[in-house]
């Protein structure tokens, strides 16, 4: 028990000690996008990549800038609501699901000037809210004797005495693992009771018989757009975006499971917040074409690239654990303080490549089809961490210079479970349009998107990231949402010959898989003296029911433009 004790305190001068990174599941909320723009655009599903002149295109296919023969004034905004899933987390104290934002979603201009009889260069200037975080989820399920502190207790033991974490006579394991990891151990393993094989009570885990677990996100990343485009004879178009990213996220997760002794009698409870803000910046280039293959026909081809988007960020977290229950088969009981952690850190993302290709036609002044398929690999994104600064000379020729960097490198592990976790994205859009007067439009759409998350995506808490120590959980939860459907309609009226009013609906839908923490099969686990030395080995498992969440959303848009 003298060995535990000091192991114990061990782990907890290692909470504050511990540095956490970046992890899959944050960086695919970061490197996603939603359906947004002008609520022309929005109307018709997105599809407006070869048709162009609509200035939310500046952000798909640069090309479509192209297309105005007139400059062009806009700005957009409305409101999101999201449905109630109907997942009640009694024990964190949550009832109402329903969250609703007003959004600011788009404004900008575009100067049109013309050279030769059919030919323009244009230049435009958009803001964009490419994404709204903005997400309350909640899952409540059964647990069936698995427990978060008992995957803490497989991933410490499963460390073999050879391993470089290992030295004997002195526990440096807590330093590889995470925050959640130290507390989860020391706070809830030191007096749980478990069964051996002989039916007698030993040291271990507690099991728990149900969770409850409760997120709220918010935030949006605001897109800047900086186009230059030009039309040539009225048969091809060409253009270039330079995007400024600007992000402001924020999540609160909140976790508590019921604790169960041996016998499935209640016990008490385990529990855990995280409160983190993600902020930062990012940059990236698209190029875009759009060709009229027939001078006698409005038929246009369009295709773009975007390169990847790359991030500087930096996490401001604070994580609350906390545990009360009995031990010792119930004679004695735990109700200690919760313990808070607060860090900060910064890293670097880089987001997937996206390619795109489209079709569109107009049918005179009358109406108007488009379509669009666009595929992204998101298992590619890279996570970076920061290692360090160093410092270095440098001269003018008349004077030297001494000036520091930072340094940063592959999170080459997270960069693994990325891979496994997340996949390539098909994303197909289908729009029309069309005019029964001179003014009024009529607008429908349909966009699907196909799951970014692999079925079998988790968060892996036995990974051993060199950069980051391992310690890079902020919760053992997470979701593997599934595709995602969007429905539009839209509506335009022309007020005059100058000033346009459109107004759009949207609703997206989502389902996803919640995990409480990974599952983990028949693992070998590694036993040891009070010395440190090894002892004996056996095989231990933990599979916990997930649970299907909705993510369902309404949003409203309306614009007003005007034509110079």
């Amino acid at each position: 028990m003298y060995m535990k004790k000091n192991v114990i305190w061990v782990a907890l001068s290692m909470i504050t000690a511990s540095a956490m990174a970046q992890e899959t599941y944050e960086s695919a909320q970061l490197a996603t996008q939603d359906l947004n723009g002008t609520a022309r655009y929005i109307g018709m599903g997105g599809a407006m990549e070869a048709l162009g002149a609509d200035i939310s295109t500046m952000h798909t296919n640069p090309a479509g800038i192209g297309l105005f023969r007139r400059a062009w004034i806009g700005v957009s905004g409305g409101a999101t609501i999201q449905n109630d899933d109907k997942n009640k987390t009694d024990m964190l104290g949550k009832s109402d699901n329903r969250k609703a934002n007003a959004d600011l979603n788009q404004a900008g201009f575009v100067y049109a000037s013309r050279f030769g009889a059919n030919s323009y260069f244009n230049i435009g200037f958009n803001y964009q809210k490419s994404r709204n975080f903005n997400q309350i989820a909640s899952a409540v399920g059964s647990l069936n004797d698995a427990s978060a502190n008992k995957l803490t207790y497989i991933t410490m033991g499963t460390l073999s005495p050879n391993s470089e974490k290992w030295i004997a006579g002195e526990d440096t394991r807590f330093s590889y693992i995470s925050n959640l990891g130290n507390y989860t151990y020391s706070h809830v393993n030191e007096n749980f009771s478990g069964i051996n094989d002989n039916g007698e009570f030993e040291d271990g885990y507690s099991a728990a018989d149900r969770y409850n677990a409760y997120t709220d996100r918010s935030g949006y990343i605001s897109d800047f757009a900086f186009n230059f485009s030009g039309n040539f004879n009225d048969r091809v178009y060409l253009g270039a975006t330079l995007g400024l990213k600007d992000v402001h996220y924020r999540s609160n997760s909140l976790y508590a499971e019921s604790l169960v002794d041996p016998y499935d009698a209640p016990r008490g409870n385990y529990y855990y917040s995280d409160d983190r803000k993600i902020t930062g910046t990012g940059f990236d280039l698209k190029f875009g074409i759009i060709v009229r293959p027939s001078e006698y026909s409005p038929f246009r081809i369009g295709a773009y690239i975007h390169t990847p988007t790359w991030y500087e960020l930096t996490c401001n977290s604070s994580m609350t654990i906390g545990a009360r229950y009995t031990y010792d088969n119930g004679t004695a009981s735990y109700d200690g303080a919760p313990t808070t952690t607060r860090i900060t850190y910064d890293y670097k993302i880089n987001t997937p490549w996206k390619f795109g290709l489209s079709f569109g036609h107009t049918f005179g002044k009358i109406a108007a089809l488009g379509a669009t398929y666009e595929y992204s690999d998101y298992s590619t994104i890279k996570n970076r961490i920061k290692t360090g600064s160093e410092g270095y000379w440098y001269t003018d020729g008349w004077y030297d210079y001494y000036d520091r960097r930072d340094t940063y490198a592959n999170d080459i592990q997270m960069n693994e479970n990325t891979k496994n976790s997340l996949k390539g994205v098909h994303l197909v859009k289908i729009g029309g349009e069309i005019k029964p007067s001179q003014v009024i439009a009529i607008r429908a759409g349909y966009n699907f998107q196909s799951a970014i998350y692999d079925e079998n995506g988790k968060k892996d808490a036995f990974i051993d990231s060199y950069y980051s120590d391992g310690a890079y959980l902020s919760t053992y939860g997470y979701t593997n949402w599934n595709a995602t459907h969007r429905i539009t309609f839209g509506m335009g009226f022309t007020l005059s010959k100058d000033w346009t009013f459109d107004i759009s609906y949207q609703y997206i839908t989502q389902n996803g898989e919640y995990h409480p923490f990974q599952n983990v099969g028949n693992t070998e686990m590694f036993t040891y003296n009070a010395d440190g030395t090894y002892a004996s080995s056996y095989w231990d498992s933990l599979y916990a029911q997930s649970k299907t969440i909705k993510n369902k959303r309404h949003q409203i848009n309306c614009s007003l433009s005007y034509r110079f």
